[in-house]
């Protein structure tokens, strides 16, 4: 618009790639889904429906700085709201952390189409996925953070 670019959800994707990549081969082989993710999994008029049993790789495995990956990707998020209350959702979300999960298909670098990541944690719902274009070629993303105790859809 007006010869400016506009890339939504660019400093998301950066920071799931940096998280993923700073993954060991072992951690990336353990987060990494079977199958192939098309779009977000609890998207709209998905209001609670989270997948019951967590799958990929427990963020107590991790080393201190690959903590600091994974909350620097909820950070994207959750900076999105006002300092107050996202400094309380932070907060909340880094001390589940331990008992969150992280999971990927495709490849690290979360620009090619099926590339997905998802965060699961006891309240924090995080997912990005790569789009193919439908009406321009170029791919896009679909992304959705939810709080398993707070939806916004739910009851």
């Amino acid at each position: 618009w007006n010869s400016t670019s506009n890339q939504p959800l660019q400093q998301e994707a950066a920071a799931f790639s940096a998280m993923l990549t700073g993954l060991s081969s072992t951690e990336q082989a353990t987060a990494k889904l079977s199958q192939t993710y098309s779009d977000i999994v609890v998207g709209p008029q998905q209001d609670g429906n989270f997948p019951t049993t967590p799958v990929g790789l427990k963020c107590n495995s991790l080393t201190a700085s690959e903590k600091a990956l994974v909350l620097a990707a909820i950070k994207t998020y959750v900076y999105d709201t006002d300092d107050a209350n996202a400094a309380t959702i932070l907060a909340k979300y880094a001390s589940e952390l331990d008992n969150t999960y992280l999971a990927y298909s495709g490849t690290t670098g979360m620009t090619s189409r099926n590339d997905y990541v998802r965060l699961d944690g006891p309240s924090l719902w995080l997912e990005y996925s790569c789009q193919n274009g439908i009406v321009l070629s170029p791919t896009h993303p679909h992304s959705v953070w939810r709080d398993k105790t707070k939806d916004y859809g739910g009851n």
